[in-house]
């Protein structure tokens, strides 16, 4: 794996681990192909706001994530590597490895926990996104809220950065991202086309958290 990654610690987390809740209800998986809403309004399919936002969102991104266990509010930071694929062309979900990493002075990946699978989808009418760990014990899933103003998320073509807030739906964890798309061969076949405007989802201001001692966790 390709690695030289520089994150700069930002403010800290804004409130205490106990204030995160989980969603009250079960994602929304989308088991079809078909028309897509527009969250803006229309049905348009192939220029739909979902189909946009899941081209933007395949490929690899690789940066920092923070994970608060929202039992106990233990902080772990850590490197991660995600890669999303879609199920096809013309998909709204599909399937994605996660690989968590330390990094030791030299830059160089010192220590490496097994890759993460998970099945992910983005809700056609409000374009969250979910993800479902697939491999862990209680298969975890989170959702990434595209309209949340406090702890939603950002995905930005035109600067090729992926950052924000995954809340537990099944638990009170929370992960927090900061990932830079890796630029590869294989990401740009993945897009159809490219577009006259650079496209972006979610909010455009994420409070980040800091990135502490490096730390590996065991997912549950």
């Amino acid at each position: 794996m390709k690695k030289i990654f520089t994150f700069v610690a930002a403010a800290l987390l804004m409130a205490a681990p106990a204030l995160f809740t989980s969603c009250d209800d079960d994602p929304y998986w989308y088991d079809g192909d078909g028309p897509m809403v527009n969250p803006n309004g229309g049905n348009d399919n192939d220029d739909s706001y979902a189909y946009d936002e899941a081209e933007v969102l395949q490929g690899e991104w690789d940066g920092t994530m923070v994970y608060i266990n929202g039992d106990n509010g233990q902080r772990s930071s850590f490197y991660a590597n995600m890669t999303f694929v879609r199920n096809n062309s013309d998909a709204i979900k599909g399937t994605g490895t996660e690989i968590d990493y330390t990094l030791d002075s030299n830059g160089k990946i010192d220590h490496q926990n097994d890759p993460l699978k998970f099945n992910w989808n983005i809700d056609e009418q409000t374009g969250d996104i979910y993800i479902k760990y697939t491999n862990t014990d209680n298969k975890s899933t989170f959702v990434m809220d595209a309209s949340a103003s406090q702890y939603g998320f950002s995905l930005n073509e035109n600067a090729g950065s992926f950052s924000g807030y995954m809340l537990g739906t099944s638990n009170n964890d929370m992960i927090y991202i900061d990932l830079k798309r890796v630029q590869n061969r294989e990401a740009k076949s993945l897009t159809r086309a490219t577009t006259s405007t650079p496209r972006f989802f979610g909010s455009s201001t994420v409070t980040p958290v800091a990135f502490g001692k490096q730390n590996l966790t065991t997912r549950r």
